[in-house]
């Protein structure tokens, strides 16, 4: 399998002139071939389907120069969508007093599945109270987060 540091080390510098950000990367196999998804973000607003294309393009033209794929591949680039995948300490901080949606790895105060305000995020793990209640859930312990859009 790829290794996905070596993947997001590639994206970064052409994320990082366009004012853009890695969100999330996926990596599986799609039949005979690889399937690379990389999930991309504005720092500040969202993308277009234009500028989708493009890092398409220049990503797909940087994995062939650098031989990093050696198999058949598929790469997708996309933006996050409006529940967007949590992944990492500043995606929690920002997100902070929104509904987010958490799966644990193991259960926590007798559950595993958390849907709550974010109202806390730091090294250690993130805070989310749930009718009052609240929840610390180690960052190890987190097998999934995504911002749960709220339609007004």
């Amino acid at each position: 399998m790829m290794d996905l540091s070596e993947l997001e080390n590639l994206i970064q510098p052409l994320l990082e002139q366009r004012g853009m950000e890695l969100v999330d990367l996926e990596v599986s196999r799609q039949k005979t071939r690889l399937l690379l998804r990389f999930f991309i973000d504005r720092l500040e607003g969202g993308v277009n389907v234009g500028e989708l294309a493009e890092v398409n393009q220049e990503l797909s033209a940087l994995l062939d120069l650098k031989e990093k794929v050696t198999e058949s591949y598929i790469l997708e680039v996309s933006s996050p969508g409006l529940n967007r995948r949590l992944r990492k300490l500043r995606d929690f901080q920002k997100y902070l007093n929104q509904v987010v949606v958490v799966e644990a790895t193991e259960k926590i105060q007798g559950r595993r599945n958390f849907k709550g305000t974010l109202v806390g995020a730091d090294e250690t793990g993130i805070t989310l109270v749930i009718e009052g209640e609240s929840f610390f859930i180690p960052h190890p312990q987190i097998k999934r987060a995504y911002l749960e859009y709220q339609f007004e």
